[in-house]
C-alpha cells in the first residue's frame, strides 16, 4: 500500500514538473515571437515620372580603417594608438534614365505639331545596394558604434555612385533617350504632323538632339 502511494506520487510529482516545464518553454516561444513583431507604416505615397533607359551592376571591396591616438602625460608623455577596420563587399545596381517630372508637351492642331519642352539631362535615379561585412577588426578604446555602420552604409553608397558617374552609364542612357525620341518622331510623322524640341523658349529640330 506505502509502495502503491508513493509510486502515485512520484507519477503526480513527474507529471506536474512536466506540466511546469512545458508551461515554461511555450512562455518563452511566447516572448520571442512577441519581441520579433515589428510595425511597417506607410508614411507617403508620391507620384513618379521617371524613365530608366539603362541600368548598371557594380561590385566593389571596400576598405575603411580608423586610427584613435591616446596621450597620457603623467609620469611622463605616451601615446598609444587604437584603431578598427572595416572590409567590405558592395554590391549595387545603379538605374539611370530621365526624370519626366518638368517635361512639358503642347499640342498645336492648326499646324499640326507636336512640341515637347523641357527635355531633361539624364542622371542617377536610384542606387540599390547591398553590403556584406568580409571583416571587422576594432580595439578595446576604439570599437564600431552603430552610428558607425550608419556612416560606412552610406559611404559604400556613396562609392557606387562615384563608379556610376564615371562609368558610360550616363552616355548610354543618353543613347537609348536619342532612340525613343527618334521612334516618337517617326510615329508623330507617320500620322503627319511635326515634332519640335523646345530649349530655353527655342525651337530646335529633333536632328539636332539626335546628333548629340
Amino acid at each position: 500500500m506505502i509502495k502503491r502511494t508513493l509510486a502515485i506520487i512520484g507519477l503526480l510529482a513527474v507529471f506536474g514538473l512536466g506540466f511546469w516545464a512545458a508551461s515554461l518553454f511555450f512562455r518563452q516561444q511566447a516572448e520571442k515571437e512577441i519581441r520579433s513583431q515589428s510595425t511597417v507604416l506607410l508614411e507617403k505615397v508620391s507620384k513618379v515620372r521617371k524613365l530608366v533607359t539603362v541600368e548598371g551592376h557594380f561590385s566593389e571591396l571596400y576598405d575603411e580603417a580608423n586610427i584613435r591616438n591616446f596621450t597620457v602625460y603623467m609620469p611622463f608623455p605616451s601615446t598609444w594608438r587604437f584603431s578598427k577596420q572595416a572590409i567590405l563587399h558592395v554590391t549595387g545596381k545603379v538605374l539611370v534614365g530621365y526624370d519626366m517630372e518638368k517635361i512639358s508637351i503642347t499640342v498645336d492642331s492648326l499646324q499640326r505639331r507636336i512640341i515637347i519642352g523641357n527635355l531633361p539631362e539624364p542622371r542617377i535615379l536610384s542606387i540599390d545596394h547591398e553590403v556584406e561585412y568580409k571583416n571587422l577588426e576594432e580595439s578595446f578604446f576604439n570599437s564600431f558604434t552603430p552610428e558607425d555602420y550608419t556612416r560606412i552604409n552610406k559611404n559604400a553608397k556613396a562609392v557606387l555612385r562615384k563608379k556610376a558617374q564615371e562609368s558610360r552609364l550616363i552616355d548610354e542612357a543618353r543613347k537609348e533617350g536619342n532612340q525613343m525620341l527618334d521612334v516618337m518622331r517617326f510615329m508623330i510623322e507617320s500620322a503627319g504632323w511635326e515634332m519640335v524640341v523646345e530649349n530655353g523658349g527655342i525651337e530646335a529640330p529633333v536632328d539636332s538632339l539626335l546628333r548629340n
